[in-house]
């Protein structure tokens, strides 16, 4: 997810044309997408593994059970807009 989140938080950034990060992600985007696609791979590769039974098992639902509680906890909030005063 850090990955995903890195790659669009850019992509909005350059569409906003916002002023520059002082931090340069060497690769980006390429880098980005590559760990993203290496994490895939492993997770992918979970699913096929004997050893990994109960990863299946247990981990599975439970991130599903996270994302539902994230979901259902912020599905309403409204997004926090930053006033003219306050540091970004």
């Amino acid at each position: 997810m850090i990955f995903i989140t890195h790659y669009c938080f850019r992509h909005v950034r350059e569409r906003d044309a916002a002023p520059p990060l002082r931090f340069c992600m060497r690769g980006f985007p390429v880098t980005t997408l590559l760990g993203a696609t290496l994490m895939a791979a492993v997770l992918l590769t979970t699913a096929f593994t004997d050893e990994f039974g109960l990863t299946r098992a247990f981990g599975l639902p439970f991130l599903a059970t996270l994302a539902a509680i994230d979901w259902l906890r912020y599905r309403q909030a409204p997004r926090a807009t930053p006033s003219s005063g306050e540091a970004v």
